[in-house]
């Protein structure tokens, strides 16, 4: 039996290649992700989360020690997947401005890729002990953190005016998890896209200075500005 040792939580499997590990609470997370949402985390067996995910009820024994675990794996997939995604869509942007509003997209994105596994999130977070909901917070801290550092970069810049960095950033995330909480709504009515743009509108309109309103216009019409063709050397004519 190894101990698998995640935010000071640890995790039981009795398997010991990591690979495996890895790819079978995938499969695993999926399964109860969609049990969960159906019958609730109380109303839901790990025999059914079994049979979803296709395997037997012993084999998941062999990944989690009880269905507690399973939940935290859900949350812990739910914040890889923002640390993951927000730092890759960041990669090579060092302009403050551009930074915060590819940070706010990159986490709605995330969350509109993973709608079902956020509501549950959202319905089940009580169902863990205390001691696990404290590694929660600590997951959604770290997430926010990818946030609030584009939000002091444009404070520090000049570009949005001071404001209380942490109560921001609890509204950007609220901004973003409002899409998978209100889907059912939303869907029918906008897209993801018009979603994130009408939130990122409503948002640069309270931050913006008027030193921030000049960056951003230049920063779209640079964006607007059609690409320029490369221009080739001219061939030199060879010698009659």
């Amino acid at each position: 039996m190894i101990a698998e040792k995640r935010m000071d939580i640890e995790i039981e499997s009795h398997v010991e290649n990591p690979d495996r590990i890895e790819r079978r609470r995938e499969q695993v997370v999926s399964a109860a992700v969609k049990k969960f949402a159906v019958n609730g985390y109380h109303g839901t067996t790990i025999k059914e989360i079994a049979e979803a995910a296709g395997v037997s009820t012993g084999l998941i024994y062999s990944y989690v020690k009880d269905k507690e675990d399973v939940l935290l794996l859900v949350f812990m997939a739910i914040f890889r997947r923002y640390q993951q995604e927000i730092p890759r869509q960041l990669e090579g942007v060092t302009d403050p401005l551009q930074r915060f509003c590819t940070a706010v997209r990159a986490y709605c994105e995330a969350v509109g890729s993973n709608v079902g596994a956020t509501v549950v999130g959202y319905q089940e977070s009580n169902a863990l002990s205390p001691e696990r909901r404290d590694i929660v917070k600590k997951l959604e801290l770290k997430t926010n953190a990818l946030i609030s550092a584009p939000v002091e970069e444009c404070i520090k810049a000049g570009y949005f005016r001071s404001v209380n960095v942490e109560l921001l950033t609890f509204r950007v995330v609220l901004l973003a998890h409002g899409w998978a909480l209100k889907n059912w709504y939303f869907r029918d009515r906008i897209s993801l896209n018009g979603y994130i743009e009408e939130g990122l509108s409503l948002f640069l309109h309270a931050l913006l200075t008027p030193s921030g309103w000049q960056h951003w216009r230049a920063l779209n019409e640079v964006a607007m500005r059609p690409p320029q063709p490369s221009k080739r050397p001219a061939r030199r004519r060879k010698a009659g």
